[in-house]
Parts: C-alpha cells; sequence; structure tokens
C-alpha cells in the first residue's frame, strides 16, 4: 500500500545541512521528495504532530520535528539495521481520527515485519499503536514508562490521563501482560496500583527501579509495545516538558529502559 497519503514531508530545512557520511541521517531514507521502501526496512520511524489529547502540555505537537533536528545529527550504531523517516502523519479531524490513521499505519508496518517508531505528541496516541495490533490475532506485552498511571475515567479528565484505563478495558481483549514502570507514588491514588495487582499487572515505582534496574530487563525484552512518556524523566534532565517533576528518572537511567 502506498502510504504518501497517511504522510507530509519532513521538513527539508531540519536535514539541508547535514554533510557527514556518519550521521544518523545519512544513514537512513527520509521522506522528502519521495516516500522511502518501508517493505524493505527494519524500523519506520514516523512523528505523530498531535496535542489534542493534554490540557497542561501545550506544544507537543512540534516534538517530532524538535527531535529530529538532534536525532539525525547523531552518529550512525555499528548495527545493520534499515531504517527509514515515513515523516509526519497527517492528523485527522478529531482524536479518534488521529488514533484510527495511526492504527492504520502501524498495522501495514507490522504486518510487513517493520517496526514502527512513533515520535509524538501527546501519550494517548500509544492508543492507536495499540489498536493496530487487533487484526494481528495475537496476545501482546505491553510496557508503558511514565511517572503518572493514566487510568482516569471521570468526565473533563484529558485523552492524555486516560489512555491506559481504555486500553485495559478495549475489547476485544488481545493484552497478555501490563508493565508499568517509574511511576511516581505521590502523583498518584493508592487504589490505582491495587486495580492494576488484582488484574495481575505489574507497576514498578521509581525507587524499585533504581535499586534494581536490571530487574525490569526481561519485562522489556519481552514486550511488543513500549510506550515512553518524558515525564517520567525529571525536569532537570527534560526541561522542555511543562509536565517533567523534579523527581523522576535521570537522562542516563531512561536510556538504560
Amino acid at each position: 500500500m502506498d502510504l504518501t497519503i497517511f504522510f507530509s514531508p519532513v521538513d527539508e530545512n531540519l536535514y539541508a545541512d547535514i554533510s557527514s557520511n556518519s550521521s544518523f541521517y545519512k544513514n537512513m531514507s527520509v521522506f522528502g521528495e519521495k516516500m522511502p521502501d518501508y517493505k524493505n526496512a527494519h524500523l519506520a520511524i514516523f512523528g505523530v504532530k498531535e496535542e489534542r489529547g493534554t490540557k497542561t502540555n501545550t506544544g507537543t505537537a512540534s516534538a517530532p520535528d524538535e527531535i529530529r533536528k538532534k536525532l539525525y545529527r547523531l552518529k550512525r550504531g555499528t548495527g545493520a539495521y534499515r531504517i527509514v523517516d515515513l515523516g509526519n502523519l497527517n492528523i485527522g479531524h478529531d482524536l479518534d481520527e488521529t488514533y484510527v490513521r495511526i492504527s492504520e499505519v502501524c498495522r501495514i508496518l507490522l504486518e510487513s515485519n517493520v517496526l514502527p517508531i512513533i515520535l509524538g505528541g501527546t501519550h494517548d496516541l500509544d492508543y492507536g499503536q495499540y489498536y493496530a495490533y487487533e487484526s494481528l490475532e495475537k496476545l501482546i506485552s505491553f510496557v508503558n514508562v511514565d511517572a503518572c498511571l493514566d487510568l482516569e475515567d471521570k468526565d473533563g479528565s484529558s485523552a492524555s490521563q486516560q489512555h491506559i484505563h481504555k486500553i485495559l478495558l478495549h475489547e476485544p481483549n488481545f493484552l497478555f501482560s501490563y508493565t508499568h514502570l517509574a511511576y511516581q507514588s505521590f502523583l498518584i491514588d493508592p487504589l490505582a496500583v491495587s486495580v492494576l495487582e488484582k488484574l495481575y499487572f505489574e507497576a514498578f515505582r521509581i525507587g524499585q527501579i533504581r535499586t534494581n534496574l536490571q530487574e525490569i530487563e526481561p519485562a522489556i525484552r519481552n514486550a511488543d509495545l513500549v510506550s515512553f512518556d518524558v515525564t517520567a524523566i525529571r525536569s532537570s534532565d527534560a526541561p522542555g516538558n511543562g509536565n517533567a517533576q523534579p523527581f523522576g528518572l535521570t537522562g542516563e537511567e531512561a536510556s538504560q529502559i
């Protein structure tokens, strides 16, 4: 399927001055004049410039291109992965339509054995990513890294506060396991952790992770889907995030995860 109808090209200004052949940009295929061949790739990056899912962290729509400004200039790794950047997804007229578009793109990529990497946008976008697995007829393991649990179900709560609640209640249920990492106990209702425990899911406080980071490695290794909210990183290491807290993961700990 031609994915061009879903996407807008990457802004040329983000890479026009990159000349180093060892840069990340020079060793991947980017949607500029034409859509790259994703079917022969291992990894497919795409941005979602969507911020309607938050009421407290406006400006996240700029995040995909801000990430690219730094990412493209990094040096290539030693692996032999084929990577494409599909550009930025054209968002829907409302959040639900954006979720559907994310789901469709991820489904197409997964059916081609290509791993999607989504640059948001707000954290609720992982609901669309999760929904993509429904047609694959397999149970999945989901790892979520966030300072909050996002299990709100009250009227008036933003989508980014409800997305995990929606995933847990989604029908049909194809969630095999759910592991929550780096939550901060002073930001959540203690009853919310009890809900996860009753469902036989796991939740690790940030203190538990610091004590033994290797303990969580199996959960990450076995995950089909990993969702990472930058709010899990402390404000001094992620100053661009309006929701960041003084206590959180360091940049190094986030990288290890």
